[in-house]
């Protein structure tokens, strides 16, 4: 019996597994140059416009811009800081 539960928990693991591959969606890892003028609301808008994924709200988006340069909870933008984003696009565009 046990060796039954094992195989079907097994099983299980794999097809979730294949289904999370299978993503239609692809994470897209990019780097910014901070140009003057520049702010974490307007590097965000820019960015989650091009995002695919579904609707994100700006304050969730900035956050995750956030935790990506943990510097920026220390100090502000500064022109020529390059600034790590990650955004979801859709595999089939």
């Amino acid at each position: 019996m046990m060796k039954k539960v094992f195989f079907l928990m097994a099983a299980m693991m794999i097809m979730i597994s294949a289904t999370c591959l299978a993503s239609p969606y692809q994470l897209v890892e990019a780097e910014y140059t901070v140009q003057a003028g520049d702010s974490l609301e307007s590097i965000a808008q820019a960015y989650m416009a091009k995002n695919t994924y579904g609707p994100r709200e700006l304050r969730e988006f900035k956050s995750g811009i956030v935790q990506l340069n943990d510097w920026l909870l220390t100090r502000d933008l500064q022109a020529g800081d390059k600034v790590r984003v990650n955004y979801w696009v859709s595999q089939a565009e």
